[in-house]
């Protein structure tokens, strides 16, 4: 019989942490905006990573591509009914290297890349780091779903890539089997490739359910590269280890191009984390989303009764939650007023495009303790 999982998320720990998290802006402040959850690692990834340390076992570590790939291929299989091929899948250091990498072998210059927006900040930031350009398509903000009408109206000519993400960051949806086959539909007619940033995956509530990008059909497998991490449900971003699926053969044929030392190489920290997560981590990520469903309607109740004017939808994934203040007259970043008054830190909304002027993003992914502290500061702040 499997032992209970224990999750701890003492405030007195957090408060001694060094990530960016809890440490950037100081003890005055009470954090929610970088995607980190406040839930200690499993046990099982601190007991693969301690012996290493005790061993002082720093030198060159053996192949982890390999045992990454087999591992992550079944806990995908276990998850979501889709195994990947482990020949086709490749290790990398982030999902974000893995997507701007795409970008750059796979465009050029000035070669449109499709956001669904609002959008997780650095996704924009990759297609405007790398040259390419941003082709607008705006989720409906009643209900955050996909119209396809939009998406083949937005396209044009130099049109190259899809770039998805799914569970999507930061409103919580996740799309489902209709506008994932819409998404295909508009790459196979316009020869598109798609990006699929699978790393909430493993975070889906009750309720939703995750169909990763390959499961919509062969052409829609054969098109695309599939991203994903252990970094968001075992809370290992620090690790640096993500993988990607090279469904699409001309990316295929790019990465496997690259010079012998180009992509880097996946430390034996990240390699030995990731690998216990996906092969013994099951137990755990069902307690944590167990506590974040918790969480997330605990939010609700707190929002409802204290801050009725603060427009959001229950995240169907993910551990964020999309406030729209704009009902409240804050301006266009009310995460700016909050930091300096409430001394809550949130995620400022126009960093996530045009839609999100107005809006925050608050990561609930703590105790519904904090999450108490949180609200009963922003309503101190907005009533006053």
């Amino acid at each position: 019989m499997t032992e209970p999982v224990e999750l701890d998320i003492r405030l007195e720990r957090l408060r001694g942490l060094e990530g960016t998290k809890w440490a950037r802006d100081g003890a005055d402040f009470w954090p929610a905006w970088v995607a980190d959850t406040d839930i200690t690692p499993p046990q099982v990834v601190i007991d693969a990573v301690r012996p290493i340390v005790d061993r002082a076992d720093f030198g060159y570590p053996r192949p982890s591509a390999p045992a990454l790939a087999d591992a992550f291929a079944a806990f995908s299989l276990a998850e979501h009914g889709w195994e990947p091929d482990p020949e086709r899948l490749q290790v990398f250091d982030s999902s974000l290297q893995a997507i701007e990498l795409a970008l750059w072998l796979d465009t050029e210059p000035g070669d449109g890349v499709v956001l669904f927006t609002p959008i997780y900040p650095p996704f924009i930031k990759a297609v405007e780091a790398t040259g390419r350009r941003i082709v607008d398509c705006p989720l409906d903000p009643d209900g955050w779903r996909l119209d396809p009408d939009r998406l083949a109206a937005a396209l044009d000519d130099t049109t190259r890539v899809i770039l998805l993400c799914n569970p999507h960051n930061p409103t919580g949806r996740v799309f489902d089997r209709a506008e994932l086959a819409a998404i295909a539909a508009v790459a196979e007619a316009h020869d598109l490739l798609v990006i699929s940033d699978e790393i909430w995956s493993g975070l889906v509530h009750p309720g939703a359910a995750h169909l990763p990008f390959p499961l919509v059909g062969d052409a829609a497998a054969a098109r695309t590269m599939t991203v994903s991490s252990a970094s968001k449900s075992f809370n290992l971003a620090g690790m640096r280890c993500a993988i990607a699926h090279l469904g699409d053969a001309g990316i295929e044929q790019a990465f496997r191009g690259l010079p012998p030392h180009a992509l880097g190489a996946v430390s034996v920290f990240g390699a030995s984390a990731s690998l216990a997560a996906w092969t013994s981590g099951r137990p755990y990520l069902d307690a944590v989303r167990s506590h974040l469903d918790v969480v997330r309607h605990h939010l609700a109740r707190r929002l409802s009764a204290d801050l009725p004017d603060v427009g959001w939808q229950l995240p169907e994934a993910t551990y964020l939650a999309w406030l729209d203040f704009r009902a409240l007259g804050l301006g266009p970043d009310p995460a700016a007023l909050l930091k300096e008054q409430a001394k809550v830190v949130l995620s400022p909304g126009p960093d996530f495009g045009p839609l999100g002027n107005g809006f925050a993003r608050l990561n609930f992914a703590t105790s519904t303790a904090i999450v108490d502290e949180l609200i009963e500061r922003i309503a101190a702040t907005v009533h006053a």
